[in-house]
């Protein structure tokens, strides 16, 4: 159990107290602050708990704690206040800032028993994270296979969103990223229960049939259906919601939520225009100029981000019996009479090797192309 807490307050003999009382039972440090405790916050890094002092001159604890929050929504707070600052800690412990409230002064015996609930109340929510993130991954991961064989177009925009989202929200340090991970793939999950025959023209946004239309008007509902059937989702169903949402008219609450629903749609633009042929230059200065439908924040991540994927890859023509995992389809894959195996973008992963070869092994010749265009990353 991580036991590394982060003490502040600005008597200095109150610290002291801490530091003699605590530091047999946890790894200390101490601010005197609330300015110096958000840099020690910062620098150090890793803390499981962090107990503040409420009334502290320039920044008060409750603030500092909100403060604290917003960089690691896991850490657990706690509170110490006198009797005329309470009704402030009562509305930062209704604002789900702080774990536990204590008055000052407070028994040693008393303190430490909370620091213990407060580093356990952390261990459970950092577990429940980890056995979230890998059985929703799991879970994630499986679905999107069944998409990859049923509508490998929809699989292909699910994987360039997914990684191109992945890459922006790591970039931008938005929490509990795992979010618009699997958001991006549930965004074209509903499109499996589509007719064949207008997959492509709801894909590109032809014109479709008020029939079809109909149809893909069902897609989010469907997904919402699904979505609401998996524990742990209420935040991968809200950034779906919020997708169409403009930039201007909503602003993140803290939780990173906002931020993800942005991410995804710039992502989803992005890769729609880029479908269509044009330069990723020129759509990422069309997204830039529309600063009231898409973050000017996350349009210029973008930007860097490219330059990037400039420098890291490198295109390369192999024979389809050559193909190996790590490499990415720079077109698409079809066989011989124009159905379509794998999307431009797909990863190759074992599953689409697994594909090709039992495609291989049905025809007396191989029914693909003899060549085929990746990208490879550069070696370093």
């Amino acid at each position: 159990m991580n036991n590394k807490i982060l003490c502040v307050d600005d008597e200095e003999a109150i610290l002291k107290g801490f530091q003699l009382n605590l530091r047999k039972d946890f790894e200390l440090h101490l601010a005197s602050n609330g300015a110096e405790g958000l840099e020690v916050f910062d620098r150090e890094k890793g803390f499981a708990l962090v107990l503040s002092d409420m009334r502290m001159p320039e920044m008060n604890g409750a603030t500092m704690l909100s403060e604290i929050k917003k960089r690691d929504p896991e850490v657990v707070t706690v509170l110490l206040t006198g009797h005329t600052d309470f009704e402030s800690a009562i509305a930062a412990v209704n604002e789900g800032n702080v774990f536990r409230m204590l008055s000052k002064p407070c028994p040693p015996d008393t303190l430490i028993k909370v620091l213990r609930s407060g580093l356990e109340q952390h261990d459970l929510i950092k577990s429940k994270r980890i056995l979230l993130d890998k059985t929703l991954r799991g879970a994630v991961d499986a679905l999107a296979q069944s998409l990859s064989t049923a509508k490998p177009l929809f699989f292909g925009r699910a994987q360039r969103v997914q990684r191109l989202s992945n890459e922006l929200a790591e970039m931008m340090q938005v929490p509990n990223s795992w979010r618009v991970d699997v958001a991006s793939v549930f965004s074209q999950l509903g499109y499996i229960s589509l007719p064949e025959s207008v997959s492509e023209d709801v894909y590109h946004k032809r014109d479709l049939p008020h029939e079809v239309k109909k149809l893909v008007k069902q897609v989010p509902i469907d997904t919402q259906n699904l979505i609401k059937k998996i524990p742990g989702l209420e935040e991968v169903e809200e950034i779906l919601q919020k997708i169409d949402v403009q930039h201007r008219f909503e602003k993140d609450n803290g939780s990173g939520v906002r931020t993800l629903a942005s991410i995804l749609r710039v992502s989803l633009d992005f890769d729609f225009y880029e479908e269509l042929g044009h330069d990723r230059s020129v759509i990422v200065q069309t997204l830039k100029s529309r600063a009231n439908d898409y973050d000017p924040v996350i349009t210029d991540s973008l930007s860097n981000l490219l330059v990037v994927a400039e420098r890291t890859f490198h295109l390369e023509e192999v024979a389809v019996k050559n193909l190996e995992v790590g490499m990415r389809l720079a077109q698409e894959l079809r066989l011989d009479d124009g159905f379509l195996v794998a999307s431009c973008g797909a990863d190759v992963d074992r599953q689409l090797l697994k594909v090709i070869r039992n495609y291989n092994s049905c025809y007396a010749e191989s029914p693909f192309p003899s060549k085929l265009q990746v990208t490879v990353p550069i070696a370093h």
